[in-house]
C-alpha cells in the first residue's frame, strides 16, 4: 500500500512545486508604473523597451530589471553668474529652468540618472545665458517693455542704452531657451526664467548714488512744481482776500455813515429844542480841548468865563437857561 502511494506523492509534490515556481515567475515578471513615472526594462543591463503608460505591465522574471523614471518636470536651479551685457554693465544672474525626460532611451544610455542630468544643464543653460545676455543691453534684461514707468516724467528723457528692444526680457529667455539643445540626451527644456538680476559689488554702490542722484532731481522738479502750485493756490486765496476785505470796509463805511447820519440826524433834532444848551455845551467842549493839566489860564474879571468859574450858579448862561 505504502509503495502505491509514493507515485502518487511525488507527483502531488512535482505539482505543488510547479505552481509555486509558476506564482513565483507570474510576480517576478509583473511591475507597476505610478503616475507621473515612466520605466525602462533592461535585459542584462541593456536596454531594450521604453514603458511611458502608467499601470500595471510585464517583464521576463530574472533576466529583464526595470529603471523608474521621472516623468513630470523637473527643477533646475542654477548659481548666481557674473557676466556682461553688450553696453558694458557687469551684472549678476540667477537663472531657474524645468526640463523633463521625453526618450527615456536615450536618456538612459547617455545620461542614466537624473543627477547626471542636472549637471549637463549646468554647463548648457549657463553658457545659453551667457551667449544671449552679452547680445542685449541691460534694459532687455530687467525690463519687458517701454512703457512709462510711474515715476517718470517728461523731463527726464531715456537714453537708447534704456530704450527695450522688441519684448525685453521675454525675448530674452526665449533666446535662452532656444539656446539649449537638448535632444540628444533625452531631455526637454521647456522654461527658462531669470531669478534675480544685479550689479556685481563692485558698481553697486555707484549705481545705488545715480539712482539717488536722479531720484533727487525728480524731487526737484516736483518741489518747483509744488512751489508753484502753492503761489498760484496763495496768490487766489489772497485775492480772494482782498475782494472779501474790500467788500468788508464798503459795507462797514456805509454802515458807519449812515449810523453818523443818523446821529447826526438825533443831535440836530435834539439841540433844536434847546439851541442855549446847545450853545453852552459847545464852550464846554473848547474849555476841555483848550484847558489841560499843565495850561495857565489868564482870565479876565469881567470876563465870561471867570464869571462862570466865580460863581457858577448866577452866570449869563444860567440865567437865560433859568429864564428860559
Amino acid at each position: 500500500m505504502k509503495r502505491k502511494l509514493i507515485p502518487l506523492i511525488t507527483v502531488a509534490a512535482f505539482l505543488g512545486l510547479f505552481v509555486l515556481l509558476s506564482g513565483l515567475f507570474v510576480i517576478e515578471g509583473l511591475f507597476v508604473i505610478e503616475e507621473g513615472k515612466q520605466a525602462l526594462v533592461t535585459q542584462f543591463g541593456r536596454p531594450v523597451r521604453a514603458v511611458k503608460d502608467a499601470g500595471l505591465h510585464f517583464k521576463i522574471p530574472f533576466i529583464q530589471d526595470v529603471n523608474y523614471l521621472e516623468k513630470r518636470l523637473l527643477p533646475w536651479d542654477g548659481d548666481p553668474e557674473s557676466m556682461q551685457t553688450r553696453d558694458k554693465k557687469r551684472i549678476d544672474i540667477d537663472v531657474w529652468a524645468r526640463w523633463r525626460i521625453v526618450e527615456p532611451m536615450t536618456f538612459y544610455v547617455k545620461v542614466r540618472t537624473e543627477q547626471r542630468g542636472q549637471k549637463i544643464l549646468d554647463d548648457l543653460v549657463d553658457s545659453a545665458v551667457r551667449d544671449v545676455v552679452a547680445r542685449h543691453n541691460l534694459i532687455d534684461v530687467v525690463r519687458k517693455s517701454n512703457a512709462e514707468l510711474v515715476y517718470e516724467i517728461e523731463e527726464l528723457q531715456r537714453s537708447v542704452a534704456e530704450t527695450v528692444e522688441g519684448n525685453g526680457r521675454d525675448d530674452v529667455e526665449k533666446e535662452i531657451l532656444a539656446g539649449v539643445d537638448l535632444s540628444e540626451y533625452g531631455m526637454e527644456l521647456v522654461k527658462v526664467r531669470m531669478k534675480r538680476v544685479n550689479y556685481v559689488e563692485s558698481v553697486r554702490q555707484t549705481v545705488y548714488d545715480r539712482m539717488i542722484s536722479e531720484r533727487q532731481r525728480v524731487a526737484k522738479l516736483y518741489e518747483s512744481e509744488a512751489t508753484e502750485e502753492e503761489n498760484k493756490i496763495f496768490g487766489q486765496m489772497q485775492k480772494e482776500l482782498d475782494e472779501i476785505e474790500g467788500e468788508m470796509k464798503q459795507k462797514s463805511a456805509e454802515i458807519r455813515g449812515q449810523a453818523d447820519a443818523e446821529v447826526i440826524r438825533l443831535t440836530a433834532e435834539a439841540y433844536q429844542k434847546s439851541p442855549e444848551f446847545y450853545e453852552f455845551l459847545r464852550r464846554l467842549q473848547v474849555f476841555k480841548n483848550t484847558m489841560r493839566s499843565d495850561t495857565r489860564l489868564i482870565l479876565s474879571t469881567e470876563g465870561e468865563l471867570f464869571e462862570l468859574i466865580k460863581n457858577p450858579g448866577t452866570s449869563e448862561v444860567n440865567k437865560e437857561s433859568s429864564g428860559e
